[in-house]
């Protein structure tokens, strides 16, 4: 048989597709096929990559304890101003965030804070909490904070951003993300979904604190932070 992919008649002779008994519709063959190379049938040149429970990055923020303020547990950590950001314990990975934004490492420790003391849990959230103040900081208004997120989450998806390699910049665009629902039917974001996959990470990407792993010793605080898809 013959059916339209985005404008292109491909002749299907043979198409055997299980995922688990669930549902997959011909927007999907038509995702599948377009990423198959025709030259070898059968390999296909993308990654299908579950979004759920997936960690897209974790990354540990040191802070320096506030002159005259006394924190010998994170429990004792209760207000932002306690703990100064200071760095990233990886220098590569504070580089790699550089390249979103000269100073999102900066933007980033403030987020870690805010979760830490459970004021929000997604950057959409982080975002929203701006819209209720005076922000003299262009770099902390809501506007330009939505554009930056959302260009790092784009990076997270396809870029190599979040490994231990130095990021050079560059963008492939070849997985292809998908996400089952209740009724057992699955919902793919290729390529041409990009923006809805970015705006729908952008509201329900959690961010979280690892306690367990995160550390205090004399006047320095270790943050350890995670970005997951619950």
């Amino acid at each position: 048989m013959k059916v339209g992919c985005r404008g292109k008649l491909i002749n299907i002779q043979y198409v055997s597709l299980s995922f688990e008994n669930s549902v997959v519709n011909l927007n999907t063959i038509c995702i599948i096929m377009s990423k198959i190379n025709p030259t070898n049938f059968g390999q296909p040149t993308s990654s299908f990559i579950h979004l759920k429970a997936k960690v897209f990055a974790e990354y540990k923020f040191l802070y320096h304890i506030n002159n005259g303020c006394k924190i010998e547990r994170l429990s004792d950590f209760t207000h932002k101003h306690q703990l100064l950001f200071k760095k990233m314990s990886d220098h590569t990975a504070q580089k790699n965030l550089m390249m979103v934004d000269s100073i999102f490492p900066i933007i980033m420790a403030d987020v870690v804070l805010g979760v830490f003391l459970k004021m929000f849990s997604s950057f959409a959230e982080y975002s929203n909490s701006k819209n209720h103040t005076i922000i003299v900081d262009r770099e902390f208004q809501k506007e330009y904070l939505n554009y930056k997120f959302t260009h790092f989450i784009e990076h997270l998806l396809y870029s190599n951003i979040s490994s231990s390699e130095p990021f050079k910049g560059s963008v492939i665009f070849d997985k292809v993300y998908y996400l089952k629902n209740e009724q057992n039917e699955i919902k793919y974001y290729s390529v041409y979904d990009k923006l809805e996959l970015q705006n729908l990470l952008f509201e329900e990407l959690k961010l979280e604190v690892d306690f367990e792993r995160s550390t205090i010793n004399d006047d320095e605080v270790g943050i350890w932070f995670r970005f997951f898809f619950k």
